[in-house]
């Protein structure tokens, strides 16, 4: 039998084998829409989602510290004598869920540089705010700090002598004076300075200059304040503000912010308070809350923080759709408890206005921190 068998064909003389299956237009687009979704991905986990997950600057780098042992300035520039800060005991009762992420609370750092360059390079310390943010009462509690406060910093932390005023726990440590290139290296000793004086350890930071808080309030609409009395600064520059409810521009809202001639540095903290309060009452609309993402992105690389823009997006986000602002408390340090003076302080090459300050001190900035009471 021949190994050679005939091909059949077909009534047109074709052969009659496999035929070849024809891709239809359909079956490429899947194809290809496949190939784009894969190439997705790639990109998501191999530098979108990390890029999003990355801290915009650089961590916070604390000791750990026992609240044990406190310095005052009732004594400085001399050792300071050692103290013991009043702190709350801890209760057996159970803690309940966050109800955005997994922290129950954090401690935040909060600056405003008097800086108006687009970088980080140097400024002191013009705003300097702690506050808590509890994630299980969904309270903010926040202390403003005076500038002019004279604090001493921790031993080797600077090349300059004890003591200095505490906005120059910023400079001090920025790159711009140091020679370090770390640009979170201004937040991370302005943090350790506190840390050192008042026993409150900051679990996150973020710092403004004057120009990204003059955009970022233009980005956001404005910002609408209402001023108990008028106010006044002989500067044209920064002008007149009636008293009553107005909205400001990111320009007016930073003069405001900068007042204190005839007036005085606990008048113009009450002020900054004033301007805070309405940022976060004008992102409880819900117009703007829509928008928070998008504005985070619009400024993300204008300001330092350690937290990453997943952080800010949706713990951001969820706090502030179950976030009431009658549960913001902001407070200032009584005038009756700082002692005006005037200290040789090294670094300035000359005497300067301060604010002492004791244990009494350390006990409000603790007490008012932890409090569940808003006003």
């Amino acid at each position: 039998m021949s190994d050679t068998q005939p091909m059949h064909t077909d009534q047109n003389g074709q052969g009659s084998g496999t035929p070849r299956r024809k891709i239809s237009r359909w079956q490429i687009i899947g194809l290809v829409a496949i190939g784009l979704i894969l190439i997705l991905v790639s990109v998501w986990f191999t530098w979108l989602k990390p890029f999003l997950q990355k801290p915009i600057s650089d961590p916070l780098n604390l000791p750990s510290i026992s609240t044990e042992a406190l310095p005052t300035s009732t004594d400085l520039p001399t050792e300071a004598p050692t103290l013991t800060a009043t702190l709350p005991e801890p209760t057996a009762t159970a803690t309940p869920a966050p109800v955005c992420g997994d922290t129950a609370e954090w401690t935040f750092l909060l600056v405003g540089i008097d800086y108006r360059g687009n970088d980080y390079l140097y400024g002191l310390a013009d705003v300097i705010r702690l506050a808590r943010v509890d994630f299980t009462t969904m309270t903010i509690n926040m202390v403003a700090l005076p500038r002019d406060m004279v604090v001493n910093a921790p031993d080797g932390l600077f090349k300059e002598e004890n003591p200095i005023k505490i906005n120059q726990g910023y400079l001090l440590g920025s790159p711009g004076w140091t020679g370090d290139p770390d640009a979170g290296s201004g937040a991370n000793s302005l943090a350790r300075v506190i840390q050192h004086n008042f026993g409150v350890t900051p679990d996150h930071y973020a710092v403004v200059n004057f120009n990204a808080v003059r955009n970022f309030i233009n980005g956001i609409g404005g910002v609408e304040v209402t001023l108990p009395q008028e106010v006044y600064d002989p500067d044209p520059s920064l002008g007149y503000f009636p008293a009553g409810t107005q909205t400001l521009d990111g320009e007016r809202a930073l003069d405001l912010s900068r007042i204190r001639t005839n007036y005085s540095d606990g008048f113009r903290v009450g002020n900054q308070s004033i301007i805070i309060k309405g940022v976060i009452k004008k992102f409880l609309q819900p117009e703007n809350l829509v928008k928070f993402p998008d504005l985070v992105a619009d400024f993300y690389d204008t300001f330092l923080t350690d937290l990453s823009i997943e952080q800010i997006t949706t713990l951001g986000v969820c706090f502030l759709q179950n976030f009431d602002l009658e549960n913001y408390n902001s407070t200032q340090i009584p005038e009756e408890m700082l002692l005006q003076d005037f200290e040789f302080i090294p670094s300035n090459f000359g005497s300067s206005f301060v604010y002492r300050w004791d244990q009494t001190v350390v006990d409000w900035i603790h007490q008012n921190l932890l409090s569940q009471e808003a006003e």
